[in-house]
């Protein structure tokens, strides 16, 4: 059997924990290509003007997958305890029905952390049902995707390369299971940042401006949506992802509130920018949404508050399906300069005269 799963949204979060679960079930998981502008274009004519941006591509990408038995479009309800994910993963898969092909059913499942592991057992089995396991076939599933995606978190440090992960887990669970031993190799030695690094490129990389790219993981990977940001900012600046920011160190800095953050993605964002707005080597933050985003409208100018107390470069990059490349290159260039000509010349202001106030180095 092989079951469709598209490249979008849930993807970059959870695909490992689905790649592991119908490994282990002995089906075949077949995903949609990169994004490209016929996908992109798909998307739109099938759902609402209203959607934002990431739904429009998973929308696209579902019409990407051919030759497949079924589509699979998990509702992601929550991913721990005392959280939901953002709406848009409430409402799948009935906001994305018409996108689907006539001629391919939908596949489901519940995954929702705040009744607990019972509760998730409980509504996997269901998915079980329809694919003919046992319950006790769905439960060492279950614990396969669970080992996949930890072993996928615990691999997001600084010479993370998700590209590369994903290549690897897509290859294993795809049915070529020959090059590899037992479980995806997450994120070779060859990808990591060698110890023998020469002297002269660690002093250039000294030197380099380090940014801060904040967002939903489904932007910041998302090359074609966002226009290689991520790409371009690599090539001027070291950069730092919140997926580089441990659990723990989010939950230390989920300060300043006066309730907790009860969405999922937003916590994470706020906990990390936090963290980047208090450390002293980042040169800048860069703040990546999407227009008609109703977290981020919220947890933006959360974000931006704590970066203007400390006095860092900020900017925000909204993106929609109208973005343009040559808007998108001037404003990143013009960002990049200035944060260059403040870390070189911050020291040359004269000490005379009346202090600034706090939003006066905002850009």
């Amino acid at each position: 059997m092989k079951i469709g799963f598209p490249r979008a949204l849930f993807y970059y979060d959870y695909f490992p924990f689905w790649a592991g679960f119908f490994y282990r079930l002995g089906i075949e998981v077949v995903t949609s290509p990169p994004t490209n502008r016929q996908i992109m274009e798909d998307g739109l004519k099938k759902i609402s003007d209203e959607t934002c941006l990431p739904l429009k591509l998973l929308a696209g990408h579902i019409q990407a997958l051919k030759d497949v038995d079924a589509i699979f479009l998990p509702r992601m309800v929550s991913v721990e305890a005392d959280t939901y994910n953002c709406p848009k993963f409430l409402g799948i898969p009935e906001s994305l029905l018409p996108a689907v092909p006539p001629e391919i059913p939908v596949l489901s499942a519940v995954i929702n952390w705040r009744g607990g592991q019972r509760q998730v057992l409980k509504d996997l089995r269901k998915l079980g049902l329809e694919l003919g396991k046992s319950k006790q076939e769905i439960r060492a599933a279950f614990r396969e995707g669970q080992m996949w995606q930890q072993r996928y978190l615990d691999s997001r440090g600084t010479g993370w390369n998700f590209e590369q992960e994903m290549r690897e887990i897509e290859h294993f669970a795809g049915g070529q299971r020959d090059a590899v031993v037992c479980s995806p190799k997450l994120v070779p030695e060859s990808g990591r940042d060698s110890v023998l690094t020469p002297l002269k490129q660690i002093s250039q990389a000294k030197q380099r401006l380090k940014i801060t790219l904040i967002g939903h993981s489904y932007l910041i990977q998302e090359a074609y949506a966002n226009l290689n940001l991520l790409g371009r900012l690599r090539e001027k600046a070291e950069i730092q992802l919140v997926q580089h920011v441990e659990p723990n160190e989010v939950e230390e800095n989920l300060t300043g509130l006066r309730k907790k953050l009860f969405w999922n993605h937003a916590k994470q964002i706020y906990g990390a920018g936090n963290k980047f707005a208090q450390d002293r080597t980042i040169d800048g933050i860069i703040y990546l949404t999407c227009f008609g985003c109703g977290t981020d409208s919220m947890v933006q100018e959360l974000v931006a508050r704590k970066v203007r107390d400390q006095h860092k470069p900020y900017m925000v990059i909204t993106l929609d399906e109208h973005t343009g490349e040559a808007g998108l290159v001037t404003r990143l260039e013009a960002f990049l300069d200035m944060v260059e000509r403040r870390k070189a010349r911050e020291g040359n202001i004269s000490a005379h005269g009346e202090c600034l106030d706090r939003y006066s180095s905002s850009l």
